[in-house]
């Protein structure tokens, strides 16, 4: 029963967190929303931000593990890279940009989902290096470096204040960062700088 009680919580906090953001919501307005007094909100969630880490966590936790999985299955890294990008879109239908701007406000719990993702994230050394071996990958790369390379770039720009400056959803930057990592930025060139 509680389980069902808090389900409930999160998936109303969910809803209103995305449609007005997280500063604007009170948790009597997310009691009030639910029928539910503030006594038994406030004793399953003791603040607005343990809700709030609970409906990020509703929204990270399925997209980390479909990544995760890519990482153990996808057997090419144009594959892993695909499935990638398809997750990352279903991201951006879960966050809105009231929830981005929010989240500009709350550094400590961005830092939160910024270690996860890296720990996510460093899983792309296996698939660099069964890239490497099936002959996908270039023979002289560097993995290591390469996916720290990769790493700091996604947290430089991956990140609420810069999405909003440069008004890219999650998804959008997915797009670019692959686009300029693996297929470059010259357009009619090869990776040794011939003509194509």
């Amino acid at each position: 029963m509680v389980n069902e009680v808090r389900e409930m919580i999160v998936s109303e906090a969910r809803r209103l967190f995305y449609q007005y953001g997280f500063r604007k919501i009170t948790m009597e307005e997310i009691a009030s929303g639910l029928k539910m007094s503030k006594k038994t909100l406030y004793t399953l969630f003791p603040s607005k931000d343990v809700l709030i880490r609970a409906v990020i966590e509703t929204i990270l936790e399925p997209n980390l593990g479909k990544i995760s999985e890519l990482t153990r299955n996808e057997k090419t890294v144009a594959g892993f890279f695909a499935g990638s990008i398809s997750v990352f879109h279903g991201l951006s239908q879960c966050i809105s940009e009231p929830m981005m701007s929010d989240m500009r406000t709350m550094p400590e719990i961005w830092r939160e989902v910024e270690a996860r993702r890296v720990n996510v994230l460093m899983g792309l050394r296996g698939i660099l290096e069964r890239g490497k071996q099936s002959g996908e990958i270039r023979p002289d790369l560097d993995v290591e470096l390469f996916v720290k390379v990769f790493i700091m770039i996604v947290n430089a720009v991956g990140n609420p204040a810069v999405m909003m400056e440069l008004n890219l959803k999650p998804s959008e930057l997915v797009d670019q960062i692959h686009g300029m990592l693996f297929r470059g930025v010259m357009a009619g060139v090869t990776a040794k700088g011939d003509e194509a």
